[in-house]
């Protein structure tokens, strides 16, 4: 019997058993996962040397060697890679260097005789012979990964303040060291002047030493994790937001520098912080949504956004994060937006007094002719336009025009719109050259607008129209229940350099019914986003014909509203010239 097998199958147990051990205690950290990894890789070289001991047929031994060669070589490189997850931190040139040279090295084991030449046989067992690369290789491979390991757990170990830390961190060295110590003496320095082992060598067991301390340090503190030290002391820290980290009844542990800063001094008074002895009217209860709070006994007025959040800082213990954004220029900020807010619409105000005075909405009864009108921006201000300019005994010019846009841009357009008008009507012009003087004198001041209109003038002597389209939608002459539309074409003023415009007459008779209307009455949306549509409003309005102007126009801007679900996506107009009775 081979008593020296005892030692890897006892190994073997103990690993196993750690295994089991962390499974059921169901520890969920990414950390311990890759320390599972790392012990899983190192029971299956364990399994290796079982086989290497066995006193096998020499012919199996070599093949064995190179293919068993898998569990033992990323064994460093696994340990490694669990040092890097405790101190979470990352490598973008290390780790990588590893990884390739571990693959490279279980290649040319398993497919030369450069890392890999043979085995020899001694008292215990097989053991390999070395090739011409192994000490290089097994060097950059298994055991280099191990001792960078080491580097870093040494260096967090000085640099730390956190005691838990500390003492996780003594355990993972104090292991490490060990089955670095027995491992090298093993390997290295057991050896006779031929090369040969002086008695058995211990990597396996001591690498399983390595693991039970680690395995200490999990079930004493649960790996307390060092990523949350590193996230208060090097994340947070740079961090132009003030962050405060509390334990479990608002013990203090951690508060970066803008922290520090913002509550002028340190957050915690005799280890414990406390909330509201910082922030006016704060309440225990509060929600994880921000809320704004002014500093208590600050130098100058000062408001915070404070956002809290639970935490888990280990297994067993929560803790509180408190999250600090000044949020003082903002106020400011928003108080001089709301006074912006303010004299926009104390100037929206004026505006809309100044665009009600320009529209014309009151007329008089002059006998042979009556006018009536509507008018509902879809804001304050919009961008209709409806004017009528009477020239007695002569022409009654009428302007009914819709400026692209809404807002006080499209309003002061108007109002340029109604200072042309008031000059061109006065030069008597035919409605085509009316609205090509409009075009030219705006085409020089207005840039990024364009205005859809139709000039007519009316001639009470005659009961005739004549009228121009600058790309409005026809006008409408109901007589005697029917409609007629007045069909006509023009290009829209502004658009274009060049206008092609049209003169046109109508002869109307008494009791008819000249109708202007803008688009906002057809293109209205309802709820779901359907447009009521222009040939929907002709042929509702054909329905209306019998009815008096006046209630006309209001059931026309009742059927928009009702439509619109009281909403308007436009301004809202209309203009009726009514001819008198013979």
């Amino acid at each position: 019997m081979n008593y020296y097998l005892f030692l890897p199958i006892s190994a073997l147990i103990i690993n196993t058993l750690l295994i089991s051990y962390v499974f059921a205690r169901r520890f969920r950290s990414a950390v311990i996962r890759d320390f599972l990894r790392f012990v899983l890789f190192l029971n299956l070289w364990l399994v290796s040397y079982i086989l290497y001991w066995s006193m096998l047929p020499p012919e199996w031994m070599t093949p064995i060697f190179k293919l068993s060669c898998f569990t033992w070589i990323p064994v460093g490189l696994l340990f490694l890679e669990t040092v890097y997850r405790f101190l979470n931190i990352r490598s973008t040139i290390i780790l990588p260097f590893f990884r390739f040279s571990v693959v490279l090295t279980i290649f040319l084991t398993a497919s030369t005789d450069w890392i890999i030449q043979g085995s020899v046989l001694y008292d215990w067992g097989y053991e390999l012979q070395p090739g011409i690369l192994f000490v290089l290789f097994s060097t950059i491979a298994v055991s280099g990964p191990a001792i960078w390991g080491l580097y870093l757990l040494l260096q967090e170990r000085f640099r730390t303040k956190q005691r838990k830390i500390k003492q996780q961190l003594n355990y993972w060295i104090l292991g490490t060291t060990i089955a670095l110590s027995i491992s090298a003496y093993t390997e290295l320095f057991n050896l006779d002047e031929q090369g040969r082992y002086l008695f058995v060598p211990l990597s396996p067991a001591a690498i399983s030493i390595q693991a039970f301390f680690i395995f200490v340090a999990i079930t004493r503190y649960g790996f307390l994790n060092i990523s949350l030290e590193r996230i208060a002391v090097e994340l947070f820290r740079d961090i132009h937001d003030g962050i405060v980290l509390t334990k479990e009844n608002q013990e203090f542990f951690f508060a970066n520098q803008a922290a520090i800063s913002i509550l002028d001094g340190s957050p915690s008074k005799e280890g414990i912080f406390k909330p509201e002895d910082h922030f006016a009217g704060y309440r225990q209860d509060q929600d994880h949504f921000p809320r704004d709070y002014q500093l208590i006994n600050h130098p100058s007025q000062q408001f915070i956004e404070l956002t809290v959040s639970n935490i888990r800082i280990t297994e067993e213990e929560s803790g509180t994060l408190y999250l600090l954004r000044d949020i003082t220029e903002k106020k400011a900020a928003q108080e001089k937006i709301h006074q912006l807010y303010s004299q926009i619409v104390n100037d929206l105000e004026i505006a809309r007094v100044t665009q009600a005075s320009i529209i014309t909405q009151k007329f008089p009864d002059k006998g042979s002719y009556r006018i009536h009108s509507f008018f509902q921006p879809i804001d304050k201000v919009g961008g209709d336009m409806l004017r009528v300019i009477e020239h007695p005994g002569e022409r009654v010019d009428i302007l009914f025009a819709d400026v692209s846009g809404h807002g006080i841009a499209s309003a002061m357009v108007g109002g340029m719109l109604s200072i042309a008008f008031q000059i061109v009507s006065d030069k008597r012009l035919s409605p085509k050259e009316s609205l090509s003087e409009i075009h030219e004198m705006l085409s020089k001041v207005v840039l990024h607008h364009h205005i859809s209109a139709v000039f007519a003038s009316f001639y009470p002597e005659k009961n005739q129209v004549k009228f121009s389209y600058a790309g409005h939608h026809p006008m409408l002459v109901f007589r005697a229940g029917k409609v007629i539309p007045l069909e006509g074409e023009g290009r829209i003023l502004l658009a274009i350099k060049e206008l092609h415009l049209n003169d046109y007459q109508f002869d109307l008779k008494p009791s008819d019914r000249l109708l202007f209307y803008s688009d906002g009455l057809y293109e209205v949306k309802n709820d779901v986003g359907e447009i009521f549509g222009y040939e929907e409003f002709i042929q509702w309005i054909e329905g209306m014909a019998d009815r008096d102007t006046r209630s006309l126009l209001e059931a026309a801007h009742r059927k928009a509203l009702d439509f619109g679900k009281g909403k308007h996506n436009d301004d809202l107009a209309m203009l009726a010239l009514e001819i008198g009775q013979a």
